[in-house]
């Protein structure tokens, strides 16, 4: 050692310190250090960091602002007025989060303000998107405010024409480059704003400076220059008239833009594809004429005289453009500019002439033929383009014409890609030609269908299962549907129509499987579309889907949702006729009760004439045989055939949903009538169908029907609800019959209601008051008398309701105090109905009876009981706005403002609510007489009470702030606020929460400088909370900071705490960093859905919506195939469709690609870079032919998604023996046991290629990996992972004997390893598969001691058996083993292994633990 020492000592390279300097020689720069050392003694780590205090000159002008107003005389509009660019921060870049309000006193206010005056909102986006660290920015800012300035100084008003009319001056006359890019930007931003009569004015000397400027910058690196002149002619050509597209010179600027369309750069490419975009379809004279006569200067005049062009005259020349680009050499030799064409025609070509149209179309199908399938995709998103625009320019002929075309362009059905964008163009085609001539179109739809049906429909593939389904779903809803709505209609198409059910029925018919639920569902829009006009064609379809019911059958619920549809469709008649539930006998066929709930669900429309003739006999014949099997003690029939008898007649509810035939109720009334005396059970759907029958949506006919049994019926449900229930089941009917007269009685005539009205009264005074039936009649005589006559009601009034309100000494008046309360209740809710009923006699009586009422509901203040206060509180209001001219201080208005606010926050949350509205209104009529502080005033009286008076006092004031908090004085706001924070810190929980409520509103509504000035107030009276109130507060204190950490810092709310409030200062910090992740976040989900509006495949190619997505309605559990009967598009497009994907591939072809690469992210990462990378074309061929790709009829053997190979492997897979588990050997617990020459290719199929490798191998004696079988990569058996730990030592070659083993499938018994432990070294045996059993029916594992499987029965110690390793045992390490308090529990551990070898008497020490229990805990 000493001589090491003399070697450092000798050392003289390093570095030497002076005294006391050793410290600072790595590193230098202490930021971390000197930044710890300044918080040392700190008493708190809190989030206040140790900066400067901030004392600028903006700081020291927002304090003059805070304090610069008088707090009497200030309300929060005026500081919110003057305060508009207020923000708490002195640095922009230290506050992300908070949001200032805006003003309207100027449109923007930024940076570039300072040095530019401009008003013209046209260059808006300069001003307020302005970078310093950009020299274009700064080159622009110079040239407005130059022209701003010339503009003034000569008397201008900033006009666009004045801005356009200087740049186009400037423009010319610069030379340098710089200023000319400036000015061109300038100009691309003002020039959309000119009136077109300038642009018209000055096109001819426009335009060639800008072909000018066109021709100079061609060969630039600044793409953005050619950008923004392409823009600038683009809306220079938009704005001229008709006439102008006659002269040469005009095509001659058009044609300088089609030239750029098919450019090589993107960002250009799509500047000039979008320009002629909007040239063809947006200009003036192709848009629709303006609605309103007021002249618009900052938009392009229309033209009204002229009517809509169809199309443009410039179509002739992108058609000629763009049929130049189809020759042959270009599509040999430059597809991509094939392509770019295609992107241009796709959104240009509705917009040709019918002629043009024609020929384009000609040319796309003749290239469709190529084998490129870019080139043929993108000639199927222009022909979608095209029919997806609906464009009158293609005719019904044309579009006929090219959908016959189209046909022959069928891609084989393994291409599923391809498929499905031909079937939706075919869709969208269809639809528009039913647009143009619906006729035509159902004489082209049967093809299409029968495709569908018989072919595509039958595919093993779910997604083009689900698009064939989407597509057919479409053509029902939008073609077939037009067509059959009217009996005319669709006696034009019952031939086509016809064939469509037909081609749908032999799907149905014949077997199939998963495409079942489509092929039912879709049987539900041919029900809607066409079952009111085809019901004979569809009985045969009926039947066969009634067939396939069964409770268990996994498509039971699409078959219910189809039949249901049907029913609603065909009617119950149909339905009934054609699956009959009668056996021939009159009796029930049971095998069909499941069409019951249906039958009620579905109905609509139906006749109650067969109800009456067909249901009702067979109601009565169950009845007759439930009550035979209930006399003979038959108990299960009976239950049976009950439920049969209630179940059809809970069938007539169904029957009264707009029924046919009203009239026929008069002789349906006697058997409503027996059933609802006789036969309780019954009720409730007669209940039902009277409610049905009584409803607003019916016809008026129907109401005069009902109306005219009301004396048969009203009685009968009166004596119904006289009676008293036994059982909560007759309880609930009782109060369901109460709501039938409610409705009923409304619908009688005048005379009856009086009768009935009197024979009630009479039979309330008979009755003994606070009785069962007197609470009854009371009810009763409560529903007729709201649609009696003022005069009825104001005699009902006076003899029945006032006495009670007053509690009058009288015989109606009850003694005992809880009837009393009872009694008032219902009184008082009686009064409510009357006074806010919209009937004309009850708003009468309120009118009339106003003096009256508010005399009487102020002296019953007093004798009120506390379960009428809701209803008090109605009354009240109700009186109020009856009021046409009421002063704020008004005698019933400063009654009502303390009996708000003492029951603002009951139990009820109804007395709550109408309190708050009290409040609300009450404040807003003192607001409206300018004396909202003297309310203020009044209100603060409630801070002198008990807990529960301070508690709704909080309450009402937040009310108030909310609605009327901007006209509050600055001191009375204080005021308020200042009362609100005392009681925020007592012990009082209900007090704190509402006082939290009121912070949490006033941080809300108050301006940010406000709640900055209170800010300290605040957070102190928030940290002083006990500790009760704040935990039993804690959601709302949480929800609380969360708002003001988005107004204002977490730094800036961490000042105002105190340091020893560690919670909150917690909470703060919790707080920012979820806020900083919602950031991240955001910014990221933004990123990526920047990073998705990429160019796929092409550049510039714009991505359109083409497919539609299978949604599953949860609520019945049955398929639809769209959102509703409106498009609604899925994000994915057309190019999603043709995209490959992983899930196209084949497991093999898949395997194949990634290589057999190792780790989960590389698979990821070259699965995620796999859709951008363009696809491969496969060509399907046979052996003995050779496919011609000039001929239309080869177009299906090209292929997109590899289909040939797949099938070609499938059919080698078919031809070989299926082994059991691929031919791997199974353990008893089931795990594959593969040995070391299945991973190396020699087991299994015993290939001749994989032998001869391995032969090659084992002869050279070279060490290779062992390859894995295909889809084998990522099983981690137990025998690889010990070859991988073997091949991770030193590399060396195998010996013979080893060589020899491997091949003869024979391993020594030294290599051999048997598994047991814990994870991967699971048990095996009896005691393994227990504890599977167990993990899987319990979620534990048994525990055994480490080591048990070495034990022996018969003595002490470990015992070796043959085959296997020593004995063993793993100790589990945690780091609770660091733990000192469990040093002596974790000795233990190994006392009980040793004891368990038998070491203690002196055996030798083996490694097995067999008897120790206390190894069987488990770490994880």
């Amino acid at each position: 050692m000493g001589k090491f020492r003399s070697k450092l000592k000798r050392h003289g390279k390093g570095k030497t310190w002076s005294k006391g300097q050793s410290a600072t020689s790595n590193p230098e720069q202490m930021k971390h250090r000197l930044k710890a050392k300044s918080r040392f003694f700190q008493p708190n780590l809190n989030l206040a960091a140790a900066t400067s205090t901030g004392l600028t000159q903006e700081a020291v002008h927002k304090h003059e602002q805070r304090q610069a107003f008088n707090k009497e005389s200030t309300t929060v509009n005026d500081v919110a007025g003057s305060l508009k660019d207020f923000t708490l921060e002195d640095d922009e870049n230290m506050s992300g989060t908070g949001t200032a309000p805006t003003g309207t006193f100027k449109t923007f206010k930024t940076f570039a303000s300072n040095y530019s005056s401009c008003s013209n909102m046209s260059f808006k986006k300069l001003l307020t998107g302005f970078r310093t660290s950009s020299d274009l920015h700064k080159e622009m800012l110079a040239i407005l405010s130059a022209l701003t300035e010339i503009i003034r100084e000569n008397g201008g008003g900033e006009s666009s024409t004045e801005y356009f009319l200087l740049l186009m001056e400037q423009i010319e006359a610069s030379s340098d480059e710089r200023d000319i890019v400036a000015g061109v930007a300038l100009l691309s931003m003002g020039i959309k704003s000119v009136p077109a009569p300038v642009l018209r004015k000055r096109f001819a000397q426009t335009a060639a400076s800008l072909q000018a400027l066109l021709q100079r910058f061609l060969e630039s690196t600044n793409q953005s220059i050619i950008r923004y002149i392409i823009g600038c002619l683009s809306v220079l050509l938009r704005a001229q008239d008709y006439a102008t597209w006659t002269y040469s010179s005009t095509f001659q600027y058009f044609d300088a833009l089609l030239a750029f369309s098919i450019h090589s750069k993107p960002k250009i490419r799509k500047a000039a594809q979008h320009a002629v975009v909007s040239i063809i379809h947006g200009s003036c004279f192709m848009l629709p004429p303006a609605k309103t006569g007021e002249e618009q200067p900052d938009e392009p005049e229309p033209v009204p005289e002229q009517s809509k062009v169809k199309h443009h005259p410039a179509s002739t020349r992108v058609t000629k453009f763009c049929l130049a680009q189809f020759k042959p050499e270009i599509l040999a030799n430059a597809q991509t500019t094939v392509l770019h064409t295609l992107a241009l025609l796709k959104d240009t070509l509705s917009g040709f002439r019918t002629e043009d149209i024609r020929s384009v179309c000609e040319h796309l199908l003749s290239i469709m033929t190529a084998a490129n399938v870019l080139v043929r995709t993108n000639c199927f998103q222009a022909l979608h383009a095209l029919f997806l625009t609906r464009s009158p320019n293609l005719s019904a002929s044309l579009c006929g014409k090219l959908l016959a075309a189209i046909h022959e362009y069928r891609p084989d059905r393994s291409d599923v890609r391809q498929t499905l964008a031909w079937i939706t163009v075919l869709k969208e085609g269809h639809l528009h030609l039913a647009n143009l001539q619906l006729d035509l179109c159902m004489q082209a739809l049967p093809r299409l269908i029968d495709i569908c049906t018989t072919d595509l429909w039958l595919s093993d593939r779910t997604e083009l299962v689900v698009g064939v389904s989407n597509c057919i779903k479409e053509l029902l809803q939008d073609c077939v549907a037009r067509a059959c709505t009217t009996p005319e209609d669709a006696q034009r198409s019952r031939q086509s129509v016809a064939k469509i059910i037909g081609s749908i029925h032999k799907v149905l018919s014949a077997p199939f499987g998963e495409i079942s639920k489509y092929v039912i569902l879709i049987f539900s829009i041919v029900f809607e579309a066409c079952g009111k006009q085809f019901g004979s064609e569809l009985t045969p379809s009926l039947l066969t889907i009634a067939k396939r019911y069964d409770s268990q059958s996994g498509h039971r619920l699409q078959i219910e949702h189809t039949l249901i549809s049907a029913i609603k469709a065909l009617g119950p008649e149909l339905i009934l006729t054609a699956i009959p539930l009668s056996d021939g006998k009159g009796g029930m066929q049971l095998d069909r009760s499941w069409l019951l709930p249906l039958l009620r669900e579905g109905a609509n429309g139906a006749s109650l004439q067969f109800f009456k003739e067909k249901i009702v006999p067979l109601a009565m014949d169950c009845q007759q045989k439930w009550k035979q099997f209930a006399d003979v003690k038959n108990n299960s029939s009976a239950h049976i055939y009950e439920l049969l008898c209630c179940q059809l007649w809970g069938l007539f509810p169904g029957f009264c949903r707009q029924p046919r035939d009203p009239d026929y109720l008069r002789q349906l009334a006697p058997t409503l009538g027996s059933a609802l005396e006789k036969n309780p059970e019954f009720r409730a759907p007669i209940y039902d169908g009277l409610m049905e029958l009584l409803d607003d949506s019916q016809s008026e006919e129907c109401h005069q029907a009902i109306g005219q049994y009301a004396k048969n019926f009203l009685p009968r449900l009166f004596n119904i609800y006289t009676q008293k229930p036994n059982g909560t089941y007759e309880a609930d009917q009782r109060k369901r019959s109460l709501d039938v007269i409610r409705l009923y009685i409304a619908r009688a005539p005048a005379e009856v209601q009086a009768q009935l009205f009197e024979n009630a009264q009479e039979q309330l005074t008979a009755s003994a008051v606070a009785s069962f039936e007197y609470d009854a009649l009371f009810d009763i005589n409560a529903a007729i008398v709201r649609v009696q006559k003022c005069r009825g009601i104001e005699s009902y009034f006076e003899k029945y309701m006032a006495p009670i309100l007053r509690n009058d000494k009288s015989k109606l008046v009850a003694k005992d105090e809880q009837k009393l309360k009872k009694q008032q209740r219902k009184t008082y809710e009686l009064l409510r109905e009357l006074m806010t009923s919209e009937l004309a006699s009850c708003q009468k009586f309120t009118r009339k009876n106003s003096n009256v009422l508010q005399q009487l509901l102020l002296e019953a203040f007093t004798t009120s009981c506390s379960v009428c206060q809701a209803a008090r509180l109605y009354c009240l209001k109700s009186l109020l706005e009856g009021r046409s001219s009421l002063l704020y201080n008004d005698q019933l208005v400063m009654k009502a403002i303390p009996e708000a606010v003492l029951n603002y926050k009951e139990f009820s949350t109804r007395k709550e609510q109408v309190a708050e509205q009290l409040v609300k209104f009450i404040a807003q009529l003192y607001q409206d007489a300018g004396k909202i502080n003297d309310f203020v005033d009044i209100l603060t009286a409630g801070f002198t009470g008990d807990e529960s008076l301070i508690t709704n006092t909080i309450l009402a004031f937040r009310a108030v702030l909310q609605q009327q908090g901007q006209h509050l004085t600055v001191a009375t706001l204080e005021f308020v606020l200042q009362q609100v924070s005392v009681f925020l810190v007592q012990k009082s929980r209900n007090q704190s929460e509402a006082a939290i409520a009121f912070l949490i509103t006033f941080i809300k509504v108050m301006p940010i400088p406000l709640v900055a000035n209170h800010l300290e107030t605040i957070m102190r009276s928030l940290s002083a909370m006990t500790k009760d109130t704040k935990r039993y507060c804690r959601i709302q204190i949480g929800y609380f900071l969360k708002k003001l950490c988005k107004r204002f810092t977490t730094e800036e709310l961490a000042r105002f705490v105190p340091g020893d409030d560690e919670v909150t200062h917690r909470r703060l910090k919790k707080i920012r960093k979820q806020m900083r992740r919602d950031t991240r976040k955001k910014l990221s989900e933004e990123a990526q859905a920047d990073s998705s509006d990429e160019e796929q495949l092409v550049g510039g190619l714009e991505q359109k919506s083409y497919t539609y997505v299978l949604k599953e309605d949860k609520g019945n559990s049955c398929r639809e195939f769209s959102q509703g009967n409106n498009y609604i598009y899925s994000p994915r497009s057309i190019d999603d469709i043709l995209a490959d994907s992983d899930s196209d591939l084949p497991e093999d072809m898949d395997a194949e690609d990634e290589g057999g690469a190792a780790g989960g992210a590389a698979s990821a990462a070259k699965r995620r870079t796999k859709t951008k990378q363009p696809k491969s074309t496969y060509i399907r061929e046979e052996a003995d032919e050779i496919v011609d790709l000039a001929d239309l009829k080869s177009i299906g053997n090209v292929l997109t998604s590899g289909s040939g190979k797949t099938e070609a492997i499938a059919k080698s897979l078919k031809a070989k023996p299926q082994l059991p588990n691929g031919g791997f050997k199974t353990a008893d617990d089931g795990r594959l046991i593969i040995s070391d020459k299945a991973l190396r290719g020699l087991g299994g199929d015993n290939d001749e290629d994989s032998d001869s490798e391995s032969d090659a191998s084992m002869v050279e004696g070279v060490d290779k990996e062992p390859k894995a079988k295909r889809g084998m990569e990522e099983d981690s058996s137990d025998e690889e992972e010990v070859q991988q730990q073997q091949s991770a030592g030193a590399k060396r070659k195998r010996k013979a004997t080893d060589a020899l083993s491997m091949r003869s499938g024979k391993t020594t018994a030294s290599s051999r390893y048997t598994a047991g432990g814990k994870g991967i070294h699971r048990q095996l045996g009896a005691g393994a598969g227990n504890s599977d059993a167990m993990s899987v029916k319990s979620g534990k594992s048994v525990s055994r001691p480490a080591g048990s499987e070495f034990s022996s029965k018969k003595a002490k110690g470990d015992m070796k058996k043959r085959g296997q390793l020593d004995p063993y045992a793993y100790i589990p390490l945690s780091r609770n083993t660091l733990n000192k308090r469990k040093r002596s529990m974790n000795s233990r551990k190994f006392k009980s292994v040793l004891r368990g070898a038998g070491a203690e008497n002196g055996a030798a020490g083996g490694g097995g633990g067999g008897g120790g229990g206390r190894v069987s805990k488990k770490y994880k």
